[in-house]
């Protein structure tokens, strides 16, 4: 009975040695419309998102790469306060009962859509756990996050430098501000202005701020402002919105990056910075 496989099969989780892989390829797909959240030698799980505003549409993809079927397949996405998620999926794969699940054959994929709507400011990625069964009785269960970010839900605009800087100035204030400093990884080159390229790259295109290039005298800044737009509304029935600024600043000769950003809101800041210290990491 399935019962009497669970006691004697004990679960098989993530391997140790694909965390460091799997870390990259959520940085990365936070920054990138697609790509491959997580890929072992029997479970390939891709991911599609686009955003408009404050709402995204995020396609999953969980490719059977064995050779039998992958039985009581489930993908469980953690409901948050923030986001209000629309989900759609093949036939089961929300079905948390114990029998429930899909059957996903071998070279195929069950597919997982969803809708969402930013509903406050937030730092956190919502989870996702997957459990499944093989053929030979082993029960697998990978605790994955899906990389819904809050820049996802950024929209950029662009200052001039005194508009800036007189923003950057009235969002002084411990609780505005989020501040770090992240060293290169050892084997990166070292800081130059090709690499300054890459890094504002990363700021506008990635996550989406506008460049505000006349408070970047120097090579060694990149300075951007951005909006978070979220589906909440105010008392005259508008959508609140949060304004973001983020600066980059080198120094080549230590290796490092320090990274300031300033919204009104301190979730904004914290999240704003992270996800650009996880891209700094890999440009």
């Amino acid at each position: 009975s399935p019962g009497a496989d669970q006691i004697k099969n004990p679960t098989v989780v993530i391997q140790k040695d694909v965390i460091p892989a799997m870390r990259k390829a959520f940085s990365n797909l936070c920054t990138t419309p697609s790509g491959v959240l997580f890929e072992n030698s029997v479970l390939q799980v891709g991911v599609k998102h686009e955003y408009v505003g404050a709402q995204g549409r995020i396609s999953v993809f969980f490719g059977n790469l064995g050779k039998g079927s992958l039985t009581h397949f489930r993908a469980i996405v953690e409901e948050t306060s923030h986001l209000r998620m629309q989900k759609q999926g093949t036939e089961g794969l929300f079905d948390d009962g114990e029998e429930g699940g899909c059957t996903v054959a071998a070279r195929t994929q069950a597919k997982l859509l969803l809708l969402v709507e930013v509903a406050a400011p937030f730092d956190d990625a919502p989870a996702m756990r997957i459990t499944f069964e093989t053929e030979e009785g082993e029960i697998h269960e990978y605790p994955l996050r899906l990389p819904i970010v809050a820049t996802c839900f950024l929209e950029p605009v662009t200052l001039e430098a005194a508009a800036f800087m007189q923003r950057w100035r009235s969002l002084e204030g411990q609780d505005r501000e989020c501040q770090e400093v992240v060293k290169t990884p050892p084997n990166a080159p070292k800081i130059d202005e090709e690499y300054m390229k890459r890094i504002a790259h990363i700021i506008t295109k990635g996550l989406k701020f506008g460049r505000c290039a006349g408070c970047d005298p120097t090579p060694w800044t990149v300075s951007g402002a951005s909006t978070f737009k979220t589906g909440a509304k105010d008392a005259n029935g508008n959508n609140i919105n949060v304004g973001c600024l983020v600066r980059v600043e080198a120094n080549p000769a230590a290796g490092a990056f320090r990274v300031t950003t300033r919204t009104l809101h301190p979730l904004c800041s914290k999240a704003v910075k992270n996800v650009a210290l996880v891209s700094i990491k890999l440009a």
